[in-house]
């Protein structure tokens, strides 16, 4: 049977400093309030309070002409409508005091103004777009408020595990500012294509409610630090929601700042993993199918039928792992795999190219057989 997958859109009512990996903390530290480690878990009622300051609602301004994903939807959403245009509200939530606010792409998509509300009394700001990536859904969003803002740590979502506690902050339905809970009902769901967009998709997947208008809120783990961007729900089911890595969003939020997009690195390949072969702690096992003529895997020497094992001396959770570590390596950079030919294993050097507009597809990451929902 398939599946209804459903991209969260906004629901219809009425020079960054440097944040990247290691600029993280940035965000911890501007706050003074990250909690010491594991072992001093906060009541959840003061985890909302140290959460919700910081975010934000995400008001958009459309031409009601431009019909935005998720638009076939029409009796989620409320609309008013007046000179030709459609407003919505949606998520979002500071990153650093000097305004720099992460929502989804698709909020923002076909906007023509966007403003953010902050606080208990809902000032509107004008918000500036700094810079939208679509496959990973993840947008840059910037205000000038004359004050330091409330912002949130970006934690770790690369230790999540299943069954952990996590909070998602948002606008439901233009409810402002509304909490629901749950856990972690699985990671790595790459199976996944909200509204069937191709992307670099690896979402966490939740049971705490996730409704339109909590789409680009934070997902927040005990510590209060933001491990997730609420973005998709199962439009036929309940307590599936899902929500974007916040380690994707930390592995691209420099180039979003620097060059308002995301420039890919390319292997030219395909890869498909290769079923019973996980060993826990060790990482997939996948097997290349297709190499790209003239591609950089191709000019390294990887050949149809060789088994990748490792990355950069890293284990490869996941196919779509590997094409999202590939695709964020930086073009020109010379990376390692550790390859199976036969019964040799060895190294593999390969220097990264550009990824062509006209041939993403050509970069593909295979799960087994799972059907495309």
């Amino acid at each position: 049977m398939g599946r209804a997958w459903l991209a969260l859109v906004t629901v219809s009512i009425i020079a960054l400093p440097d944040v990247s990996r290691a600029g993280t903390p940035l965000c911890s530290e501007a706050n003074g309030r990250h909690p010491s480690g594991r072992d001093r878990l906060p009541e959840l009622s003061k985890l909302a309070d140290s959460t919700l300051p910081a975010v934000v609602g995400v008001l958009t301004t459309q031409d009601e002409r431009a019909s935005p994903p998720g638009d076939s939807f029409k009796g989620l959403l409320e609309r008013f409508r007046g000179d030709g245009q459609r407003k919505g509200l949606a998520s979002g939530f500071v990153i650093h005091p000097d305004g720099f606010i992460i929502t989804n792409a698709h909020v923002i998509e076909g906007a023509s103004r966007v403003q953010i509300e902050v606080g208990d009394d809902q000032e509107r700001l004008p918000a500036r777009v700094v810079g939208t990536d679509g496959p990973s859904d993840i947008a840059l969003l910037k205000v000038s408020a004359g004050r330091p803002l409330d912002a949130l740590p970006l934690g770790d979502s690369e230790r999540l595990r299943t069954a952990e506690w996590v909070l998602v902050v948002g606008n439901p339905f233009g409810l402002s500012q509304s909490v629901t809970l749950g856990i972690v009902s699985h990671t790595g769901r790459a199976d996944i294509a909200p509204m069937g967009h191709d992307g670099y998709y690896d979402f966490i997947q939740t049971d705490a409610p996730i409704n339109p208008g909590s789409s680009g809120g934070p997902l927040v783990n005990l510590l209060g630090e933001v491990v997730g961007i609420a973005t998709a729900i199962n439009a036929t089911g309940q307590g599936i929601g899902f929500a974007v890595p916040i380690n994707m969003a930390k592995e691209i939020l420099q180039q979003l700042r620097e060059h308002g997009r995301v420039v890919r690195s390319w292997m030219g390949l395909s890869v498909r993993e290769i079923r019973g072969r996980a060993q826990a702690g060790k990482g997939r096992e996948l097997v290349v199918t297709g190499v790209v003529n003239g591609g950089p895997a191709a000019a390294g020497g990887l050949k149809v039928g060789d088994v990748i094992t490792g990355f950069d001396a890293h284990r490869i959770p996941s196919a779509a792992r590997l094409r999202w570590y590939v695709a964020t390596a930086g073009v020109g950079r010379s990376v390692s795999l550790t390859v199976r030919r036969g019964a040799a294993e060895h190294s593999v050097r390969v220097e990264l190219g550009e990824l062509p507009a006209a041939d993403e597809a050509d970069e593909t990451a295979t799960v087994g057989t799972l059907p495309h929902p």
